[in-house]
């Protein structure tokens, strides 16, 4: 009677844990799906999966960088696992044109070089880059002091700063168009006040 009642509590917990990891798996598909976007998702299933020229804009580009490598690779997995469509694909083609279209969209939207970045955060300092950060996340105000460092680094700097953020997983929730617009108009309204 103890041997039976253990092995009943030993299946309960396999399959508790198993809906657990089912569940937290399919949770986490569904964040990178909705991060990506409706639009963006079905730019890239296009591009993927089916034999359309399709192009995927500078702006999914973002938010496909945005998601991160796993959520991308981690989806494409689970359409090619759950899409009948291809059940007797070669996933290894897949997975590799998957990887060519991240590693694409990183060369596109790719900043400079990190040490070209590390010399303009240098430049801007960390109270500026915070105000400027605060400014194009909250609209908060950016000091006249802050204003002629951002001159004083450059739009080339500034913009090369913004697209590394942009890029960030944190960002994930930005239109990164407008953001570059935003981006844009400090610099511009800087040099008013500087």
């Amino acid at each position: 009677m103890a041997r039976s009642s253990i092995y009943i509590v030993l299946v309960a917990s396999f399959f508790t844990t198993t809906l657990a990891t089912l569940t937290a798996q399919q949770n986490y598909l569904h964040d990178c799906a909705e991060n990506v976007g409706e639009q963006c998702g079905t730019q890239f299933y296009n591009k993927l999966f089916t034999h359309n020229k399709t192009t995927i804009t500078r702006d999914c580009c973002y938010k496909i960088l945005q998601t991160g490598y796993s959520c991308h690779n981690k989806m494409t997995i689970f359409i090619l696992e759950s899409d009948p469509k291809f059940k007797n694909a070669d996933q290894n083609d897949y997975l590799t044109k998957s990887d060519h279209i991240f590693q694409k969209c990183n060369r596109v939207n790719e900043p400079k070089t990190q040490e070209f970045i590390a010399k303009c955060v240098e430049k801007i300092g960390t109270d500026c880059g915070e105000e400027i950060f605060s400014k194009l996340t909250n609209d908060k105000k950016i000091s006249k002091h802050c204003c002629k460092r951002l001159l004083k680094t450059g739009e080339k700097c500034h913009t090369r700063m913004v697209k590394a953020l942009i890029r960030t997983p944190t960002m994930r929730n930005i239109d990164p168009a407008q953001f570059l617009k935003k981006n844009k108009k400090i610099f511009d309204d800087c040099k008013h006040i500087g």
